[in-house]
């Protein structure tokens, strides 16, 4: 066993600059990129601004900020809201009317029906400009229990 410190790997550009004697120093090394260390008490330049990217405390003329569209565009993705169909939702509103006012059940449902069905036969033509074709079948299936309900109490008026 000897008393020799081990030998480390050396790298590229490094040979020599071991210190030849234990009480010499090994000199620092240099600032890095050829950049010169800032001087003490003084602060670095701010980095450039990013690729795209306006410096700090500028106006960004006519760059909308990220993930915002242009003034007066539709964002990519997003298609505008359908509306809904007027005849759908008046047939809806009839059907219902026809099952809680009884005395005006035969005379509201059919109504209804025939509104929901015209409203139905609109938003399958839009393909896809109008909705609310949910409201169309809840219309037609309310005026018809509506006026079923009310023509089977008159008939059991009549019969009695």
């Amino acid at each position: 066993m000897s008393n020799e410190p081990p030998e480390y790997p050396t790298y590229p550009g490094s040979e020599g600059s071991e210190p030849e004697e234990p009480g010499q120093q090994t000199p620092s090394p240099p600032p890095g990129y050829g950049q010169a260390p800032p001087a003490y008490g003084t602060q670095p330049p701010p980095p450039p601004p990013g690729y795209g990217q306006q410096a700090y405390g500028q106006p960004a003329y006519g760059q909308p900020a990220y993930g915002q569209p242009a003034y007066g565009q539709q964002p990519y993705g997003y298609a505008a809201a359908p509306r809904t169909n007027q005849k759908a939702l008046w047939g809806m509103i009839l059907g219902i009317v026809s099952i809680v006012f009884c005395c005006l059940g035969v005379l509201i449902g059919p109504a209804g029906i025939i509104v929901s069905v015209l409203g139905r036969k609109d938003i399958q033509r839009s393909n896809g400009a109008e909705a609310g074709e949910g409201m169309a079948i809840a219309g037609l299936i309310t005026g018809i229990v509506g006026t079923v309900v009310q023509a089977l109490f008159i008939f059991l008026i009549v019969i009695s």
